[in-house]
């Protein structure tokens, strides 16, 4: 059994304010749209829209996949009748709650930035939230503190398939130029062929990039997401990373309901990550480690399910994907290591 002495639970009153916060933003999410939910099905796969009429033409919105977990939502939502405005204010209280509680509140900027995003689609239509503002989400998802000093990010990172911004038949309203040009002056980065990719705002400090998986051996060109009305970059093991996300709550205002990495993912995909940053950037390549360590510490003792099949997933890959894992588990701190040993029932770093 692995002890939990290197991290700190929140307390169980604390836990529940962070759950009662994510469910009211999962049913605000539909609430806010509008509309009817009605299930669509599209290239043999089954999914969930809000479909509302306005004047003469019909909108429609997307909610999810047709899971068991977005059914009860759907369900949840229809036997919802309070104000909207009520709802919000309560979230507002939850989200005081939670910092009161111990966990952190993003700054000013960063929120300004995710809620545009979340207000114009973008995690409605499954973009995600990765690098370390995901990592900041972890602590109200998993029911504990994690060191603060592995949080502190300026970057806001968003990741999504290209296939699935083309199979869902939805936009980003307004388009993320566009979003992000409503909230201040963040300034285009032009990337490939003038195409770009990332957005500044040199006031802040606070950097914007949209990225995808790399789905060919050559591909470094920006990469289309049509439902976003922009381009990505693409990189390598990213699809691992954002196969099948989570939601979290991101503390801002009344909450901001977001996309993020399955924990144990995550942790492995930093791993991954360290082992392929330049000697420039070996800064980062020890931030990759600490937050794996911190996250397999807690895994290990809670979900050890969870952290064993993503370590096992990862190096089922193949060659390349099995040096990368076992490259960044020998940087791992020795008692981390040992935490990942005891659940995946091998030596690790070989």
């Amino acid at each position: 059994m692995v002890d939990d002495t290197h991290f700190r639970r929140l307390p169980s009153t604390v836990q529940v304010v962070c759950a009662d916060l994510i469910t009211r933003l999962q049913e605000d999410a539909v609430l806010e749209l509008g509309g009817t939910p009605v299930l669509r099905e599209r290239d043999g796969r089954k999914y969930w829209y809000s479909v509302q009429r306005l004047a003469d033409h019909t909108v429609e919105r997307y909610l999810g996949p047709d899971t068991e977990e977005v059914r009860t939502r759907v369900e949840r939502v229809r036997n919802v009748n309070e104000d909207l405005r009520h709802r919000e204010k309560r979230r507002g209280r939850l989200v005081r709650m939670c910092s009161e509680g111990g966990l952190i509140r993003v700054d000013a900027q960063a929120g300004k930035v995710l809620l545009a995003l979340s207000k114009a689609g973008m995690f409605q239509l499954r973009g995600v939230l990765i690098g370390t503002h995901a990592f900041r989400c972890y602590p109200s998802l998993l029911g504990v503190e994690l060191p603060g000093a592995l949080a502190v990010t300026d970057d806001i990172d968003i990741a999504a398939f290209r296939s699935i911004s083309v199979a869902l038949d939805d936009r980003l309203d307004p388009a993320l130029a566009e979003a992000l040009k409503m909230i201040g002056p963040l300034i285009a980065r032009p990337g490939f062929r003038q195409q770009p990719t990332a957005w500044r705002d040199h006031e802040s400090g606070v950097l914007v990039e949209l990225l995808a998986p790399n789905e060919g051996p050559d591909r470094d060109e920006p990469v289309e997401l049509l439902a976003l009305g922009a381009y990505a970059v693409p990189l390598r093991f990213l699809d691992y990373l954002i196969h099948e996300p989570t939601q979290a709550s991101v503390l801002y205002r009344s909450g901001i309901l977001v996309n993020v990495p399955r924990p144990g993912r995550y942790a492995i995909h930093k791993l991954i990550v360290a082992t392929r940053r330049v000697l420039s950037a070996e800064t980062k390549a020890r931030k990759d480690i600490e937050q794996s360590a911190a996250l397999i510490h807690v895994l290990a003792e809670d979900r050890p399910d969870e952290l064993e099949d993503a370590y096992v997933e990862a190096r089922a890959r193949g060659p390349s994907w099995q040096k990368a894992v076992d490259s960044g588990a020998r940087r791992l701190p020795s008692d981390a290591k040992t935490a990942l040993e005891d659940v995946v029932g091998e030596r690790v770093g070989k």
